[in-house]
């Protein structure tokens, strides 16, 4: 992530500059995120956690630099976990949902802002039996780059998170969990955005 913002800084250097935003221009986008994590516990044992999302999204400039839109998500899930007695143990959840967003741009340079996205996001999985849900809250900063007047490439990153989770596998068994994380190294992403209603120059 960090090699991605130094190359958006340098192509926004050497480019010629286009039209800027308005008020009213909509965008439809897109982006890919991954998240690996690897922990040892004491036992010893070993715990491994792949998370891969996909987000197409849906934006409106309400003014010439603040936007507000949805986000449809499809996210996949892998866990394994290494006990104490060498047994393997791996899951894989699919989950779908919906989140809402709030995103105000920051100019540097011609085609070039950074932006600050809060954003409020809902999640289910599609397993019949234990129905986990999710609903979580995120600040996350990020640089975008204009590479044309009707397309621009983001690179964003994890910020602050909170994140609660249900999940329940019976009338009288629930489980909860809730996290507050700040993470800017393990948790990002990279999408490309085409304006709609721009027109080219």
């Amino acid at each position: 992530m960090k090699h991605s913002l130094l190359l958006l800084f340098f192509i926004s250097g050497i480019s010629t500059a286009f039209a800027q935003f308005e008020k009213g221009d909509r965008y439809v986008g897109g982006d890919f995120g991954f998240s690996i994590n690897t922990s040892e516990n004491s036992n010893p044992g070993r715990s491994t956690y792949l998370a891969i999302n996909l987000s197409p999204n849906l934006g409106y400039f309400i003014s010439d630099l603040s936007v507000l839109g949805i986000n449809p998500q499809v996210n996949f899930y892998w866990n394994k976990n290494i006990t104490s007695n060498n047994e393997k143990i791996s899951s894989n959840t699919v989950s779908g949902g919906i989140g809402l967003f709030f995103r105000r741009y920051f100019p540097v340079v011609d085609n070039f802002y950074f932006f600050l996205e809060p954003k409020a996001t809902y999640n289910s999985s599609f397993e019949e039996e234990s129905k986990p849900r999710s609903f979580g809250l995120s600040l996350s900063p990020g640089a975008s780059y204009k590479i044309s007047p009707k397309w621009m490439v983001e690179a964003a990153l994890g910020g602050l998170v909170y994140h609660k989770s249900y999940n329940s596998s019976g009338a009288n068994q629930r489980y909860d969990d809730s996290r507050f994380a700040f993470d800017l190294i393990t948790s990002n992403s990279i999408g490309i955005v085409y304006f709609i209603n721009q027109k080219d120059q």
